[in-house]
């Protein structure tokens, strides 16, 4: 599975994504489901009050258009991230699955 992950702009700041990163490697955590894994892309939300469901979802589009099959939502998203709905809506309006969580 080709994927990408989309994650927190504001805990990049202190997080090198190795969890992210690890769990991909490893095929643990969300990634457990598929065979294999292929990570096409990492990259941030762009920050609260910058991040939009557009940017995001031209951020999934370019991921797509390099064989992405789905994004991932890193873990700082999923459950403390108030716009992590728009977010998902703009990630599935360019046709991509988009999936709760890393490792």
């Amino acid at each position: 599975m080709k994927i990408g992950i989309i994650r927190c702009q504001s805990y990049s700041d202190n997080c090198p994504a190795a969890g992210c990163l690890g769990a991909v490697r490893n095929l643990s955590g969300q990634f457990e489901e598929y065979d294999e894994v292929e990570l096409i892309g990492l990259d941030t939300c762009g920050g609260c009050n910058r991040g939009s469901s557009e940017k995001v979802a031209k951020k999934a589009e370019r991921m797509k258009d390099l064989g992405a099959e789905a994004i991932h939502l890193g873990n700082c998203l999923v459950g403390p991230c108030p716009y992590k709905e728009i977010f998902t809506e703009g990630i599935e309006d360019v046709g991509l699955k988009a999936v709760d969580g890393t490792h």
